[in-house]
């Protein structure tokens, strides 16, 4: 069994991105992807967390991992803070949305009373 840990190092050497960058990426910290490097056995789901982030098909490597589609093609989620002009917009945005919900809730149930009526 080759060692998986091993194997995503020298890929992740191969490329231009650095450890930090990396470790934004797939929201770890560095300690956890040098732990990564050097655990035998790693999950096959932290593996396509970083072959995603990398841009690197592993299934090369790893023939066992299951095929995603165009999971290398996916964004990644790249989270941000936000200021507090834009929390407020998106705060309202959603308040509009609920409201919305809840008029349409209201009006199927008064729907649904009329018709047994």
């Amino acid at each position: 069994m080759p060692h998986k840990g091993e194997i995503l190092e020298r890929a992740v050497r191969k490329t231009a991105i650095s450890i930090s960058e990396l470790a934004r990426k797939v929201d770890y910290d560095r300690g956890t992807i040098y732990r990564h490097f050097k655990d035998e056995d790693l999950d096959d789901s932290i593996i396509l967390k970083y072959s995603k982030a990398l841009k690197n098909d592993f299934r090369k490597e790893f023939p066992q991992l299951p095929f995603y589609g165009n999971l290398l093609q996916e964004p990644l989620n790249e989270y941000r803070a936000l200021t507090l002009s834009e929390a407020l917009q998106e705060a309202d945005m959603w308040k509009e949305k609920y409201i919305s919900l809840l008029e349409q809730y209201n009006n199927l149930l008064k729907k649904i009373v009329d018709e047994d009526k």
